[in-house]
């Protein structure tokens, strides 16, 4: 019999006996089960026994009526739970169908929405390298002219003019370290960041790194202290990216650190490690803040200047070289962050 073969007694009466009746249009075993055939053949054998064989004990024939009705009581019984598993499976099929459908609507708009957020990504990485290139070519060149009349022209200027060369200077580094800053953002963003290794003395760039900010420093009357151990001679890693984590660090460190304060960089090696420590004595960092230090446009406290990617930056470039950075802070009591790199060997 074919699958969509409705039950005969269906198609003959148009009756549905039966509630998975409304449900099953297959074969009559599927549709009515084994008692319905069970009732039937008993109904039919109690008849011929009643028509054709009149001289039966009253007793045997009680005892067969009995049976036959005990029959048709558990096949009716039986009926009932089979038709409650047939139905609940129709049910289970229909919501694993309509679940099915969410399922594939819901991935559908999530492919959607993840090829709308690439483009997004795409175009934001597009113009900010735009911005970066048409921001770094004009203050480039006017560090370069400031730098020129400091060198040959200072002597000229008087204290205000000196006082507004310095101003521009800063605002120009200032400028020139945001376009650096959108530039490595948008490297990060679409997974473009390169390390370069080298071998190299890490002391010599970390004096440079506390050369260049020792004019603000002074200006706070900052004690700044290197301690580098005999243990660490050199660094195999990228000494530019290096470079600009430990200033990031440096930097935040002369920016919230107040008059007076002190600042010390150590380095050592410790198992396989090469560790480089940042500690200042500044205003420290807020227990609410930890969690989301390291994320874009965090800051340690409102109000200072920055954009807050320098933290997020300097994390990504070290977890470039397979290292981590973490901090340890008591606000109110300064803060120590703390570079870990793998010792690898030149290849």
């Amino acid at each position: 019999m074919a699958n969509n073969f409705k039950c005969f007694f269906v198609r003959l009466t148009g009756m549905r006996p039966f509630n998975r009746c409304q449900y099953c249009e297959r074969q009559i075993q599927e549709c009515f089960g084994l008692q319905f055939f069970v009732i039937t053949a008993s109904i039919i054998l109690l008849l011929i026994v009643t028509l054709f064989i009149a001289d039966i004990p009253i007793l045997v024939l009680d005892v067969m009526i009995t049976v036959i009705l005990l029959i048709m009581l558990l096949s009716y019984l039986a009926s009932k739970e089979t038709n409650e598993i047939v139905l609940n499976n129709v049910f289970l099929s229909q919501l694993n169908r309509d679940l099915e459908e969410k399922v594939r609507s819901r991935t559908e708009e999530l492919e959607r929405s993840n090829s709308e957020m690439k483009r997004i990504n795409q175009l934001q990485n597009e113009f900010i390298g735009i911005i970066n290139h048409e921001l770094k070519t004009p203050i480039t060149a006017v560090l370069s002219g400031l730098e020129l009349v400091k060198a040959r022209g200072i002597e000229k200027l008087d204290t205000s003019q000196k006082k507004m060369l310095d101003i521009m200077e800063e605002g120009g580094r200032d400028m020139l370290r945001l376009a650096n800053n959108l530039l490595d953002l948008s490297k990060i963003e679409s997974g473009k960041i390169t390390v370069f290794r080298e071998r190299f003395p890490l002391i010599n760039l970390i004096e440079e790194v506390v050369l260049s900010l020792r004019p603000e420093a002074d200006r706070k009357k900052l004690n700044i202290t290197t301690k580098i151990d005999e243990s660490v001679s050199s660094v195999y890693a990228d000494s530019v990216r290096l470079k600009q984590v430990i200033f990031n660090l440096v930097d935040n460190a002369v920016k919230y650190t107040g008059e007076g304060g002190t600042i010390t960089i150590s380095a050592a090696t410790e198992n396989n490690s090469i560790k480089v420590w940042v500690k200042d004595t500044g205003i420290g960092i807020k227990n609410e803040n930890f969690e989301n230090i390291f994320s874009k446009f965090a800051k340690r406290v409102a109000g200072y200047k920055g954009t807050g990617l320098g933290l997020y930056i300097s994390k990504s470039f070290i977890e470039a070289h397979n290292g981590n950075i973490k901090v340890d802070s008591e606000y109110g009591k300064g803060a120590t962050f703390i570079i870990s790199l793998p010792k690898v060997q030149a290849a």
